[in-house]
């Protein structure tokens, strides 16, 4: 595959199918196309009269149609959504340009350009929902420079009718000024609108670092106390762990290997904690497991954190043994008293021996 070819892709390239900008455009576009349907349906039922004619109801039907087949596909299909919606955007293109030329090049008529020409900007609507503002401002710049090709030519031409010049002179001049306006517009909004966003994703993203330990990636303590001290579910126990033996492990191998000695416990912790329980770095080599049950639940959860420790040596430290506290939340009791009570568990279990779990009573 060529660069250039590659560049495109990445510029065309919709955003992935489960994120909320893409259920933004997709939701967008389907209902552009659903608008169409009605209108057009709604005119083919109630215009009447000669200047409606035979071919206005068939380019109706035709349009009908083509919008339901688009609606049908991109409600199938999402992940064709660009496909779908670079097919809408070539299609509305020419057709514009086209019934322009048609238009003015028609047999000498008052009736203006149509009943069609207020709706050729709605190009521009689906240029930038269905793809990034460079390439939508492209489409667009193509539509709004075939339009005024086409009127100009006309304007401009010996052979075009004195009368229909005159007519419609200021009509294609303020066509082009609103169609200027709507592009000039949507290219403004859309670079706010990806201002605004990029914001929002990076104020995600502190407030995602200000809750999550640097080195495991955990939930820091300052996480956690925000939890502790949430509207809890009716049975609440914490388990607070430490390392044994983790300042020999420093004091042997070195800070950078009892860093990645924490790294590799929180992995662990990881795959190893229940879904609905919540498990981060508390300090230190200390680790905090907020466990959604009893205490004896809690215990079994910190039995399988030992268990899975056990079944995975980190070299070059070996075996990672922990010590464990538990503790279940009495009704009305304090999260600073719940803690304490689990440390002080934590600490019966170290001097139990390490590598055993104590349960507060």
């Amino acid at each position: 595959m060529t660069r250039p070819l590659r560049h495109y892709q990445r510029l065309l390239a919709p955003p992935e199918p489960d994120t909320a900008e893409f259920a933004y455009r997709r939701g967008g576009l389907l209902t552009l196309l659903a608008c169409g349907i009605f209108v057009s349906a709604f005119t083919l039922l109630v215009q009447t009269g000669p200047d409606f004619s035979t071919a206005d109801r068939l380019g109706l039907a035709v349009i009908i149609v083509k919008d339901v087949a688009l609606t049908l596909w991109l409600w199938r299909r999402p992940r064709h959504f660009l496909a779908i919606g670079l097919t809408e955007l070539l299609l509305q293109v020419v057709a514009s340009v086209v019934r322009l030329y048609l238009t003015l090049h028609s047999p000498p008529t008052f009736n203006g350009l149509g009943g069609y020409a207020p709706w050729t900007t709605v190009t521009y609507l689906a240029a930038f929902l269905v793809l990034p503002t460079r390439p939508a401002l492209g489409v667009s710049l193509a539509q709004f420079g075939g339009l005024l090709l086409v009127g100009l030519g006309f304007m401009l031409s010996p052979r075009s009718d004195p009368a229909m010049k005159a007519a419609l002179g200021n009509t294609l001049l303020q066509t082009a000024l609103v169609h200027a306006t709507f592009i000039a517009f949507l290219t403004l909004q859309q670079r706010l609108l990806q201002h605004y966003v990029q914001a929002l994703v990076g104020a995600r993203h502190e407030a995602t670092l200000a809750g999550q330990d640097a080195l495991t990636g955990l939930p820091n303590r300052r996480q956690l106390n925000l939890w502790l001290r949430a509207p809890q579910p009716p049975l609440l126990s914490v388990v607070l762990f430490d390392l044994d033996h983790f300042k020999r492990v420093n004091d042997t191998y070195g800070h950078s290997v009892g860093d990645e000695t924490l790294q590799h416990v929180a992995r662990v912790l990881r795959r190893t904690v229940r879904q609905h329980d919540r498990a981060g770095r508390w300090g230190g080599e200390e680790f905090l497991i907020l466990v959604a049950g009893s205490a004896q639940d809690a215990a079994l959860v910190a039995d399988r954190v030992q268990g899975a420790l056990r079944a995975a040596p980190y070299d070059p430290v070996g075996t990672v043994t922990i010590s464990c506290g538990v503790a279940q939340a009495a009704p009305g009791e304090t999260a600073d008293t719940v803690l304490r009570r689990a440390d002080e568990a934590l600490y019966r279990a170290k001097r139990a021996g390490r590598d055993t779990v104590s349960v507060a009573a």
